[in-house]
């Protein structure tokens, strides 16, 4: 059984929370201004322009706090931020598109280094090559991807940032056709820790790349990277298919999933979703089918879903690209949804799952009911997420630093509601029981989670698994050895 926070890990978590800490804010224009570029910019928080010229941030729960941004307009002004920042002690987060959420960002007071500039996209359809700064996200291609005829592996949520979810592994609705999005990638340039600007890949400093296709966020600051693509399947065509049912169903539909542990078609995808409903004050269930094949062909493939009886049926075929606006009746990937909602307060647990037990979520789901019936203004879901793993094993687990090829479904609690003490300590005790709950069960004989989808409290052997762990607390001696990269579900210097 893992411990999931050693003495080690919480003592240097600490330390690292109280050096990042200071009573006075550094003049940051006398400290960086020397030696930026002209089209470079730092800008403070009492800037009027401040929240029209920064990306926003997404998640305020346990957010970092900031002097100020500097927003590089180059490479070399990334090497020039860094090297002040580390030889006046001054802690930094790169951001791209503000979407990270772990708590483990609580710990950073310091500066933002916003990647707003490098949001450059260069196709190169005839070769299945894709070169894109640090900054953009995945609706951004879109079209170009589209136009093209061409694919690569894309989360769920259209706002996050390519680069940063591809370091961590990038699951999603297109994992079964494609696999994981962190096999798709080719090379990065980075800033290291020490300032130096330098390539990765599987030819160049090629340990490194291996340490940065799973746990990227701990070696430096990605100011592009270079992907390979796949061509479209079936056309570019999907088929999403929402299957609404009342919460009293929910170990019916639980059942349903159950049948789709052993074997699933690489084409489809199932993602199960449960929430409360404030108005009729019931559960509700959502299930929305992604098929990667002929429209007429996928009922076939869900007749355990359309037996258990749901009370609408949603279907459309649709180009790959429009998923995100059709998929669970517009109420949880909608132009609208929350994920692309800036400043909320969000609170999210996960766990990887190869099992499925429907007693257990059975459970699972009505506490988490029965908690918001008593805690008006508290907006809870429940989610998992069934992608096929058949291509994402067809990568050797050794290839990448990613942890958890084996996994079978994601698991996410999601909560949003107005800050507050109480209610945020009874949600945490809320989700860390769920969790618990459906780990016993879940085919892992210890906690595993997606490091993208972490809430922070899991330590680093769950995050990167302890087969993996050993040789990243090595490149982070090499690489980090000041530990400057270490906000964002850091690997230890050493472990335990």
């Amino acid at each position: 059984m893992f411990i999931r926070r050693s003495y080690l890990y919480l003592l240097t978590a600490s330390l690292r929370l109280v050096a990042s800490q200071s009573s006075t804010a550094p003049n940051l224009t006398a400290l960086y201004g020397p030696g930026l570029s002209l089209r470079a910019e730092i800008i403070y928080p009492s800037d009027p322009d401040y929240s029209a010229d920064i990306t926003p941030r997404w998640n305020l729960y346990d957010a970092p706090t900031y002097y100020g941004a500097i927003k590089p307009a180059t490479d070399a002004d990334v090497q020039h931020v860094v090297k002040v920042s580390a030889q006046n002690n001054i802690s930094f987060l790169a951001t791209g598109r503000g979407h990270g959420s772990t708590s483990t960002l609580a710990a950073l007071h310091g500066i933002d280094i916003d990647l707003g500039n490098f949001r450059t996209i260069d196709l190169d359809a005839e070769n299945n090559r894709l070169t894109v700064g640090g900054s953009v996200n995945f609706s951004q291609l879109f079209e170009p991807l589209n136009n093209a005829g061409k694919m690569l592996p894309f989360g769920n949520s259209r706002c996050v940032g390519l680069v940063g979810a591809s370091i961590g592994g990038t699951v999603g609705n297109m994992q079964g056709i494609l696999g994981l999005g962190v096999d798709y990638l080719d090379s990065v340039r980075l800033v290291t820790a020490s300032g130096d600007l330098v390539e990765a890949s599987k030819t160049k400093n090629a340990d490194l790349f291996w340490g940065i296709r799973g746990a990227g966020h701990n070696f430096g600051i990605i100011t592009s990277a270079t992907f390979h693509l796949h061509d479209n399947v079936n056309g570019g065509m999907l088929t999403s298919v929402d299957l609404l049912y009342p919460g009293s169903a929910n170990k019916t539909v639980y059942e349903a999933l159950r049948t789709y542990d052993d074997n699933i078609p690489n084409e489809l995808t199932l993602n199960v979703a449960a929430a409360y409903n404030a108005t009729s004050g019931q559960g509700i269930m959502v299930v929305n089918v992604v098929w990667f094949g002929p429209e007429e062909e996928v009922t076939q493939h869900i007749q355990p879903f359309l037996a258990a009886g749901p009370t609408a049926n949603n279907t459309k075929t649709v180009r790959w690209t429009d998923w995100w606006t059709v998929a669970n009746f517009g109420g949880y990937t909608s132009p609208t949804a929350p994920d692309c909602t800036d400043g909320q307060y969000f609170n999210s647990y996960a766990l990887d799952i190869k099992n499925t037990d429907p007693a257990v979520l059975a459970t699972v789901f009505h506490d988490i009911v029965e908690f918001s019936k008593a805690n008006p203004g508290f907006v809870g879901s429940f989610g998992i997420d069934r992608y096929p793993e058949a291509v994402t094993l067809s990568v050797p687990n050794g290839e990448t630093a990613y942890a958890y090829r084996d996994t079978k479904s994601q698991v996410t609690f999601q909560s949003s509601y107005h800050p507050n003490s109480t209610l945020n300590d009874a949600a945490n005790t809320l989700f860390q029981n769920a969790r618990s709950a459906v780990q016993a069960t879940s085919g892992f004989d210890h906690l595993a989670v997606y490091m993208n989808f972490a809430h922070g409290d899991e330590g680093p052997a769950v995050w990167y698994s302890r087969e993996k762990l050993d040789n990243l607390t090595r490149l982070k001696r090499e690489w980090d050895p000041k530990e400057l990269f270490s906000f964002y579900q850091p690997v230890p210097l050493k472990y335990p």
